[in-house]
């Protein structure tokens, strides 16, 4: 199947799934939009009824608690009917009437200080009840229910009561029903004296709830006891669990009172329009969907013609044809990747001359090398004949610069191996101190820092000591005689690579000087056996990479310090 098929059924395939998968989110996303839209409107109209209800909830306490601390109008009365003889041969006293007259003058002047209050009761005692109004109730029944409630809270509470009904209420307010709101009058010890009732107008508490319905809601009230306190749906309590379908629930508690509201909202009312809204949405998505596969049909096509010329190109290079040049005709991710493929392949012959460079210079560094080797066997073979000459003329004295120099000797002849151990490394270093100790023309010491037997066993290139440590001997060692002279070398491993460093004690180079002794070969004929610094420091990085080599750190007047960073070789590596 060609790339061009295989984008057209992925485009396909990948187009019908993004229609299931926005169909899906969109249906997800649309329900979940609507129920929190019919939620909000059900908290929101459900929040502004009890905010109201609390508001009138909490005026009224404030009411009741005005009545009930008023000292010389209700407490100090209620004190001497309950502490006097308020009735003489089965009728009221003085006393009795005095103080209903003054309770009575004061609950009457509150008549209409709120308009949802209908009526103010003071009741004393079962038999001792004052009202400012023509309501007529079982004084009786009212204090019944008023003594099954919780006294204590009463002290300090109002209480809220079933609603009751009330003869000829209608004429005059505008319901049959009113809400009789409960709180304790108090003397200065907390003793009860008595109540104040105050009567909610029904019809106030009715039109307050009703007020922002939307059109078809269900709305009630239920106290604590399941009592109704107010319904627009009838008597049956609207019970959670039983929901009706095409109805959003929301309920709230007025922990105060221990009322529940209950609310219901039609839904269809609400979403009729969203669904069309939806309706629509997915129409567009459809259009969209076909509009996007035929776009991508069209890009498409012209994509997979620049992808074939980009194939062909990449033919002709795998055939060896490194001058062939992609015409990059875009700025997209095609013309992206040929414009990296003209880099690539520019980059493969710009490599190619270089490792072909490379190579021809390792070869040269070789020849170099081996140029400098030195292999007459026949001047080792004489030199064993004059150690063996100079012990029976009784030369001692020449023996062990001969022996060096035969050492020295015998190192360059057997070149089998690249790598040598730094023991055999650091002995041919000897060898050569010995030699120039014997020329008497430098009094310098030699201090070796070499940590364990295994830094010794560590393979190294062959001859990079030498030359570093002659540098030293003939440009390092302090020229006047106020400084003993010292070439210390010192080896150790950190962190996974070799280093060994060869320092002196002389008046040090300058970073011009550092510099250029790494850049510019030393002459054969200046050095003993004819490797130079440079030759040293291009052998380690052909061997080892760009990473290892030689770099030189100084400071003026007080020492010299050649650093060789080389890759850790066990016995057995070879280059």
């Amino acid at each position: 199947m060609s790339i061009k098929k295989k984008i057209f059924l992925v485009v396909s395939v990948v187009l019908i799934l993004s229609g299931i998968i926005i169909t899906s989110v969109w249906y997800r996303v649309s329900s979940n939009l609507t129920d929190t839209y019919l939620r909000n409107i059900s908290e929101s109209t459900m929040l502004d009824a009890c905010h109201a209800f609390e508001y009138l909830l909490e005026d009224t306490s404030y009411m009741a608690s005005m009545i009930s601390l008023n000292k010389n109008n209700i407490v100090q009365p209620m004190e001497e009917l309950n502490e006097n003889v308020i009735m003489t041969k089965g009728q009221w006293n003085q006393e009795y009437l005095k103080n209903k007259r003054v309770i009575e003058r004061f609950i009457k002047g509150l008549n209409g200080y709120k308009y949802y209050i209908v009526g103010i009761t003071i009741v004393v005692k079962e038999d001792c009840v004052f009202s400012s109004s023509h309501l007529m109730q079982d004084h009786e029944q009212l204090y019944e229910k008023i003594v099954e409630l919780d006294q204590e809270t009463l002290k300090t509470n109002m209480v809220m009561m079933d609603p009751i009904h009330v003869e000829g209420g209608k004429s005059t307010y505008s319901s049959n029903y009113v809400v009789p709101a409960i709180r304790g009058i108090t003397d200065w010890h907390k003793n009860l004296l008595g109540y104040v009732v105050l009567y909610f107008d029904y019809g106030v508490i009715e039109q307050m709830f009703s007020a922002n319905l939307p059109e078809g809601s269900k709305f009630q009230v239920v106290n604590e006891n399941k009592s109704m306190i107010f319904s627009n749906c009838g008597d049956e309590i609207l019970e959670g669990k039983y929901r009706e379908k095409g109805f959003v629930y929301n309920t709230f508690e007025a922990k105060d009172v221990g009322w529940t509201f209950t609310m219901a909202i039609p839904s269809d009312y609400y979403i009729r329009d969203i669904h069309r809204t939806a309706l629509l949405t997915m129409v567009l998505m459809i259009i969209i969907l076909i509009l996007a596969g035929t776009v991508a049909i069209l890009i498409i096509s012209k994509m997979t013609m620049e992808i074939t010329l980009l194939r062909n190109s990449m033919e002709e290079v795998s055939q060896g044809n490194l001058k062939i040049v992609y015409p990059v005709r875009s700025k997209d991710e095609i013309g992206q990747m040929g414009r990296t493929f003209n880099h690539m392949v520019s980059r493969i012959k710009e490599l190619m001359e270089k490792v072909a460079e490379e190579e021809k210079q390792k070869r040269k560094v070789e020849m170099d090398f081996l140029q400098a080797q030195i292999n007459p066997h026949f001047i080792s073979n004489a030199l064993n004949t004059v150690i063996w000459m100079a012990k029976i003329q009784n030369a001692d004295n020449l023996v062990p610069l001969i022996t060096s120099l035969n050492s020295l000797l015998q190192s360059a002849m057997h070149q089998e191996q690249n790598i040598i151990p730094l023991k055999d490394e650091l002995a041919y270093v000897d060898n050569y101190l010995t030699m120039i100790e014997y020329g008497g023309g430098y009094d310098f010491l030699v201090e070796k820092d070499i940590t364990g037997e295994e830094i010794e066993s560590l393979h190294v290139p062959k001859f990079i000591l030498q030359p570093i440590v002659e540098n030293a001997v003939y440009h390092g060692i302090p020229k006047d005689l106020s400084r003993q002279g010292i070439i210390r070398i010192c080896a150790e491993v950190k962190e996974e690579k070799l280093y060994i460093t060869v320092e002196d004690n002389g008046d040090g180079m300058t970073k011009e000087q550092m510099k250029g002794i790494l850049s510019k070969k030393t002459r054969k004929e200046s050095t003993f056996n004819g490797i130079g610094v440079q030759n040293v420091n291009e052998r380690i990085k052909l061997f080892f990479g760009n990473e290892y080599g030689l770099h030189y750190e100084s400071k003026e007047g007080i020492y010299t310090r050649a650093v060789f960073v080389l890759p850790v070789v066990e016995e057995g590596g070879n280059i």
